[in-house]
C-alpha cells in the first residue's frame, strides 16, 4: 500500500473514531447527569386522586406526616387534605361523599355501623389514654362524685359522650344524674371557661386547652386506666372493595410515617406542631401519651361491640338489632403490607 493510501485509511478512522468518541462521550454524560438524583416524581395525572378528611388531633399524626414528607406521592397517590373539627365530622364528609377516607376515633364508626352506614376500618392508627373531664373547682367540683347535678359539656356522639358515661358509672352516677350540654368539640372549652356549663368531658389536644384557661379553678378526672381510645383510618366499604390498591398505597405511605415517628420523633414534632399549629413542648406531651402502630386487632373488634350496645341501650342510637362488627373492619388492605399486625378473628 502506497503512502497516499495509508494516510487515506488512517484519516477515515480516525473519522470514524471521532464520531464514536463523541457518541459515548454524550451517552456517558446523559447517564452521569442522573447519577445521585432521585427518579423523577410520578406525574401528577398519573396518580390516584384521594380525600382525606383530618382532624386537629395528635393520634391522627401519621396522616399528617405522610403529607408533610411526601409519602402519599411517593406510592402514586394525589392527597386532598379537608380539615375537620372532630373525627365524627371527618367521617360525616365520607359518608356524604365529600371524601374518600377519613381519620376517626372507633366510637363515630360504632355508630355509623349501628345506624345501617357501610363503614369499615382500613387500620388503626394509634391508640392513648386522652380523655378526660375538665370541671370548674369554683362551682363546688373538686370530684368526680360532684359531677351530681351539674351541667356537662359534651359533643354527642363522639368519644367522649361515651367516656361520660364511663367516668360516671366509675362514681356510680348515671346520665340521669346530669344534665348534658351538647357543644362541638373545639367550642367546648370556651363554654367552660364563660360559664355556660360547669364541666367538659373532651380528648386532648382540648383538655390541655381547657386546663391552661382555667388555671387553677381546673379539676381533671382522667379516663385512664377506664378507656383507651383508638384513632383510626376509615372509609366507606365501596371505597376499600373497588379501590384495594389504593387502599393499600395508603398503608404503606402510612407505614413509613410511623417509621418516622418511632425513630426521629424532633423531625416528627415538627410537622405535628406545625399541622395542628401548637408549640413543640406541647406537641411532645401529646404524642408522648400515643401508641403508634397501624394495626387491626381483636381487641378493637370487642371495643366496637361494646360501644354499639352502649349507643343501643342509651338511646344513642335507634336500632333494632346489633350489626356485626366484623363488616366493619377491612382486612385485606392491611394484611397485604403489614400481616402480623391484623389478629382479628375471622
Amino acid at each position: 500500500m502506497s503512502d497516499a493510501n495509508r494516510a487515506n485509511v488512517f484519516a477515515g478512522s480516525w473519522r470514524l473514531s471521532a464520531t464514536r468518541r463523541l457518541w459515548l462521550l454524550t451517552a456517558l454524560g446523559s447517564a452521569l447527569s442522573g447519577c445521585g438524583r432521585p427518579d423523577p416524581p410520578q406525574a401528577a395525572a398519573s396518580r390516584e386522586a384521594v380525600v382525606l378528611a383530618v382532624t386537629p388531633y395528635a393520634g391522627a399524626a401519621p396522616a399528617f406526616v405522610a403529607v408533610a414528607r411526601g409519602y402519599f406521592e411517593r406510592e402514586g397517590l394525589s392527597v386532598t387534605v379537608q380539615h375537620h373539627g372532630s373525627g365524627k365530622e371527618a367521617l360525616d364528609a365520607v359518608l356524604a361523599g365529600k371524601a374518600d377516607v377519613a381519620t376517626v376515633a372507633e366510637l363515630p364508626v360504632a355508630l355509623a355501623v349501628v345506624k345501617g352506614h357501610p363503614v369499615t376500618i382500613l387500620a388503626t392508627l394509634s391508640t392513648q389514654s386522652d380523655h378526660a373531664i375538665v370541671g370548674r373547682t369554683d362551682r363546688g367540683i373538686w370530684s368526680a362524685d360532684a359531677l351530681r347535678g351539674k351541667r356537662i359539656g359534651a359533643s354527642v356522639g363522639t368519644s367522649g359522650d361515651f367516656v361520660l358515661d364511663v367516668l360516671l358509672v366509675r362514681s356510680r352516677l348515671s346520665r340521669a344524674d346530669v344534665q348534658v350540654v351538647d357543644h362541638k368539640p373545639r367550642d367546648l372549652a370556651d363554654a367552660l371557661v364563660r360559664g355556660d356549663v360547669d364541666a367538659i368531658v373532651t380528648w386532648e389536644p382540648y383538655v390541655a386547652d381547657a386546663r391552661r384557661r382555667l388555671g387553677d379553678r381546673a379539676a381533671v378526672f382522667p379516663s385512664e386506666g377506664v378507656y383507651d381510645s383508638s384513632f383510626n383510618l376509615a372509609s366507606q366499604r365501596a371505597f376499600a372493595l373497588q379501590r384495594g390498591e389504593v387502599v393499600r398505597h395508603l398503608l404503606v405511605a402510612l407505614l413509613q410515617a410511623e417509621d418516622l415517628l418511632k425513630h426521629d420523633l424532633a423531625a416528627s414534632e415538627s410537622i405535628v406542631a406545625q399541622a395542628l399549629r401548637k408549640p413543640p413542648e406541647e406537641i411532645h406531651e401529646l404524642l408522648s401519651r400515643s401508641r403508634f402502630s397501624l394495626s387491626l386487632e381483636q381487641h378493637l373488634l370487642v371495643v366496637l361491640e361494646d360501644e354499639g350496645r352502649w349507643a343501643m341501650k342509651n338511646r344513642v342510637v335507634d336500632a333494632p338489632r346489633a350489626p356485626n362488627f366484623l363488616d366493619a373492619v377491612y382486612l385485606d388492605g392491611l394484611a397485604a403490607v403489614k400481616p402480623r399486625a391484623v389478629t382479628i378473628i375471622r
